[in-house]
This record gives C-alpha cells, sequence and structure tokens, in this order.
C-alpha cells in the first residue's frame, strides 16, 4: 500500500521544479567553449558535482562521496534569488563581497521559509554547506574555485580577459585566492587545494594573452 501523503506535498514538489528550471536559466559570466554561450548554473552545477565526486573517490576516499554530491548539487541554489556575482573581477571589493553575503543570506531565508516546512532537506542542506562544519562541505568549496579555471581554458580566455586580466594580474589573482584559502576552508583539504593549483597552471598556460 502507498503512504499517505500530506495534502500540500505536489504543491510543495511543483514549486521545487520551478525553482529548479529557474536555476537552468541563472546565467554566470563564464562562457562555454564556444565563446559565445553562457555557463548557466546548472552547467556550473553537474560540472562540479561529476568533477568533485570522481575526484574525491580517487584521492579523497576518506570522504562521504554521497555528502559530497548533497552539497555540490545545492551549493549555489541561493543563487536563483541573489544572482551570481562576479568575484574574479580585477574590481571586485571587500564592499562587493559584503554584498553577496547579504543577497545570498536573504535568499536562502526566502528557500526556507518556502520549502522549510514541505521539503525541509532543501534548506537543511544549503545551510549545512554554508557552515562549512564538515570536511564534505569544505571539500566542495575548494573543488567549486577550480570549476571557472576548466571553463576559462576551454573557452581560452574569453571572459576572464575582460574582467582586467592580464598574464600578471592573473598570477596575482590565484596566488591570492590559493593563499586565502590555505588560511581558511581549504587548510584541510590538501587534495582540493592541489586541484586548484593544477587547474590554475593549466589555465595560465592555455589562455593566449597576446
Amino acid at each position: 500500500m502507498a503512504p499517505k501523503l500530506p495534502p500540500d506535498i505536489a504543491r510543495a514538489m511543483i514549486d521545487l521544479g520551478e525553482l529548479a528550471l529557474a536555476f537552468g536559466r541563472t546565467n554566470r559570466i563564464t562562457r562555454h567553449p564556444d565563446g559565445v554561450t553562457l555557463e548557466s548554473d546548472t552547467d556550473h552545477t553537474v560540472m562540479l558535482g561529476l568533477a568533485a565526486c570522481a575526484f574525491a573517490s580517487r584521492f579523497a576516499p576518506h570522504l562521504d562521496v554521497g555528502r559530497v554530491a548533497q552539497f555540490a548539487l545545492v551549493h549555489d541554489l541561493v543563487e536563483v534569488y541573489a544572482g551570481d556575482t562576479v568575484t574574479s573581477h580585477k574590481s571586485f571589493t571587500a564592499a562587493d563581497h559584503k554584498d553577496k553575503e547579504e543577497r545570498e543570506a536573504a535568499a536562502l531565508a526566502r528557500i526556507s521559509d518556502e520549502f522549510g516546512a514541505s521539503l525541509p532537506w532543501l534548506p537543511d542542506t544549503i545551510a549545512a554547506y554554508e557552515r562549512l562544519d564538515t570536511p564534505e562541505s569544505r571539500f566542495v568549496k575548494v573543488v567549486d574555485k577550480a570549476m571557472p579555471k576548466i571553463a576559462n581554458i576551454l573557452n581560452k580566455g574569453v571572459t576572464f580577459k575582460p574582467q582586467g586580466h592580464d598574464r600578471e594580474s592573473a598570477e596575482e589573482f590565484l596566488s591570492r585566492q590559493q593563499e586565502k584559502l590555505r588560511a581558511s576552508y581549504g587548510a584541510d583539504q590538501p587534495e582540493a587545494m592541489a586541484l586548484l593549483e593544477v587547474l590554475g597552471e593549466e589555465m595560465l598556460r592555455e589562455i593566449p594573452w597576446e
């Protein structure tokens, strides 16, 4: 006999489907290898999920790959309401970072209001990811920073260079990013940090800077 479901579950699942489709219409600045098609948040999420799980399975087997997959799946969902923020732009400031955090906190509160009673796994998992209090969440956070490097390699830097970067400033950006992550959530994630570094080196080689 099928379980008796609460009367509001159909509406909640429809609303979740609508949220997922809106997620696919949320674009990032990064482009596909053709240099034209914008990368959507769902493109990025699938890339991160596949990369994080496959990489963890081989190089960080002490992690719970199922939990890695869950965090990757929801890691950017707040951007449906907050929008994507280009943190790699040369002009990105501390004030921009604060604004990003405020918008994303408001977006999580909205998702919690919409799904906290009917489908609590959704806001609970986003909140658990944002707390960064598990090795799996920290691992995903570091690997997430590596994914734009893959996109930049594939599209030959077509969206990275217009952000004000030449090779010298790109090297400085990568160095600052790695230093910041080593001093924070990347401190206990040597495997993910190694991936971030090797992809950064590849990006510097593959982008035609002249």
